[in-house]
C-alpha cells in the first residue's frame, strides 16, 4: 500500500511540474489576425498561446465561432518566426493547407485543398538559406496593378439575381493571405452583409490569380489583406485592398 501511495505522489508531482512549465494565455484578434483586442466583443479570432518547456510557443487560432483556423509552433515571443509543422483550415472546417516551416520559411512539400475539400496541386519549397539583400520591404502586387484588379472586379464579380431583386446591397470585407509564392489562400468574410453577397465575394477572392508576393529584405514573405467589395444596386466596385505585415 505504501508503495502504491508513493507512486501516486510521484505521478502527481510530475503532473504538477509539467503544468508549471506549460503556461497558456489567450488573445482576441481583429479581422486581420494581427492586432490584439481588449476583449471578445469585436474579435474575429481567438488565439491560444502555450509556452513550452523548451521556450517554443504552440499556437492555436480559432474562428470566433469555435472552429480551428490554424495550428503551429513559433520560436519567438512576437510570433513572427514559424518553425515546425503547421495546419490551416477554412471556416467550414475543411483543411486548407499543411506543411512545415523552418525558421519562418516554408520548406518541403505543402499540401493544399480548396474550400470544398478538393485537393489542389502540391507546392514544393526548397530547404535552403535565403540571403537577404539591401532592397526595401515591398507589399504584394496584383498582376497589372490595382487598375487591373478593379477591372477584374467589374468583369467577374456577379451580383446575385436574388440579392438584386430583394434590394440587398452593401460592402463585404474579405480577409485573405498572399503566400510567399503569390497564391491567395485562407479567404474569409470578416464583415459580411448577407449570405448572398458574402458567398459571391468569397467566390471572387478565391478565384484571384497569382500575385507578386510581398518581400522583406529581398525574401518573399506572406502578407495579409482585407479587400472591401461593394455591391451597389446600380454598380458594384471594389476598393483597393489594404495590406498588413
Amino acid at each position: 500500500m505504501k508503495r502504491i501511495l508513493r507512486l501516486c505522489v510521484l505521478v502527481l508531482a510530475v503532473v504538477s511540474a509539467s503544468s508549471a512549465c506549460a503556461q497558456t494565455h489567450t488573445d482576441y484578434l481583429d479581422a486581420t489576425g494581427e492586432n490584439i483586442l481588449p476583449n471578445a466583443d469585436k474579435a474575429k479570432y481567438v488565439r491560444n498561446v502555450t509556452i513550452n518547456p523548451d521556450s517554443s510557443l504552440s499556437v492555436v487560432i480559432l474562428y470566433i465561432t469555435g472552429e480551428t483556423k490554424m495550428l503551429g509552433t513559433y520560436v519567438d515571443l512576437d510570433l513572427q518566426v514559424e518553425h515546425g509543422d503547421f495546419k490551416y483550415f477554412y471556416a467550414n472546417g475543411k483543411m486548407e493547407s499543411e506543411g512545415r516551416f523552418k525558421q519562418g520559411l516554408k520548406v518541403g512539400i505543402w499540401k493544399r485543398w480548396n474550400f470544398d475539400g478538393i485537393a489542389k496541386p502540391d507546392r514544393y519549397y526548397p530547404d535552403e538559406d535565403f540571403k537577404p539583400t539591401n532592397r526595401s520591404t515591398n507589399g504584394a502586387k496584383f498582376p497589372g496593378g490595382m487598375d487591373a484588379l478593379q477591372k477584374l472586379v467589374q468583369d467577374s464579380l456577379v451580383y446575385p439575381v436574388e440579392a438584386r431583386e430583394r434590394g440587398i446591397a452593401g460592402t463585404v470585407y474579405v480577409t485573405f493571405t498572399i503566400d510567399a509564392t503569390g497564391e491567395v489562400h485562407l479567404p474569409e468574410v470578416s464583415d459580411g452583409v448577407h449570405y448572398l453577397l458574402d458567398d459571391e465575394a468569397l467566390r471572387f477572392v478565391s478565384s484571384l490569380p497569382t500575385w507578386s508576393p510581398a518581400a522583406k529584405n529581398g525574401t518573399p514573405v506572406e502578407s495579409s489583406y482585407i479587400m472591401p467589395i461593394t455591391f451597389d444596386l446600380g454598380r458594384y466596385t471594389s476598393s483597393t485592398p489594404t495590406g498588413s505585415k
